[in-house]
C-alpha cells in the first residue's frame, strides 16, 4: 500500500515543470489544474503511465469529493512561492486498518501468490472499502488550511515534496501511509 500511495503523491507532485512563467500565476494555475483533473478523474493530464492511473483510480470517488479555496498566492522569493489553500476532503483514515486487517484475514488464500498478485487484490479490497465509506451517508469530513511550497530550480516551477506534508496527507485522505 506505500507503494501506491507513494506512486499518487509522485504523480501529484510531478503534474507540471514550467519555465519562463511568473511564479505566482504559474503555481495558482498549476494547482488549480491538478485539482481539476483529478476531481475529474483525468489522470491522462497528470503524465502518468499505467501503474500510476491504476493507483489514482482507488481514490477516484474520494478526488470527486475533495473541495478547495485559494486563500492567497505569495511570493517569498524569486525562487519560491506559497500558495495558501484551505481543503475539505473525505476522513479515510480508517481504511488503512480495515484493508490490514482483511489481509491478515485472507493471508491463507494470499501464501504463495506473487507480490503482484497480492499488491492488486489489495488494491481492489482498499477501493471496495473506499466506495463504501464514500457511500456511507454518515461520510465526515476533514478540512485543512496550509501552504503549499512551490520552487523555482533552474528556471522550472515544481512542487516540493518535503514541503508539503499537509498537501500529502490531504491527497492521501489521512491515511497515514
Amino acid at each position: 500500500m506505500k507503494k501506491i500511495l507513494s506512486i499518487i503523491v509522485g504523480l501529484i507532485l510531478m503534474l507540471t515543470l514550467a519555465s519562463c512563467q511568473n511564479g505566482k500565476k504559474f503555481a495558482e494555475n498549476d494547482f488549480k489544474a491538478s485539482m481539476e483533473a483529478l476531481q475529474k478523474g483525468d489522470f491522462s493530464k497528470l503524465n502518468s503511465d499505467k501503474e500510476s492511473v491504476e493507483a489514482l483510480q482507488v481514490f477516484s470517488g474520494a478526488y470527486k469529493k475533495l473541495t478547495y479555496k485559494i486563500n492567497k498566492v505569495t511570493e517569498e522569493s524569486k525562487d519560491k512561492v506559497l500558495v495558501n489553500v484551505t481543503m475539505k476532503y473525505p476522513d479515510l483514515s480508517e481504511i488503512k486498518t480495515l484493508v490490514n486487517k482483511k489481509v491478515i484475514d485472507n493471508a491463507q488464500q494470499l501464501k504463495g501468490q506473487s507480490e503482484a498478485t497480492i499488491e492488486k487484490q489489495t488494491m481492489k479490497w482498499m477501493k471496495e472499502f473506499i466506495d463504501q465509506k464514500l457511500n456511507n451517508s454518515n461520510l465526515k469530513y476533514s478540512e485543512k488550511t496550509f501552504d503549499l511550497t512551490y520552487t523555482n530550480v533552474n528556471g522550472e516551477w515544481t512542487q516540493s515534496n518535503e514541503a508539503n506534508s499537509d498537501f500529502n496527507k490531504v491527497m492521501t485522505f489521512d491515511m497515514d501511509m
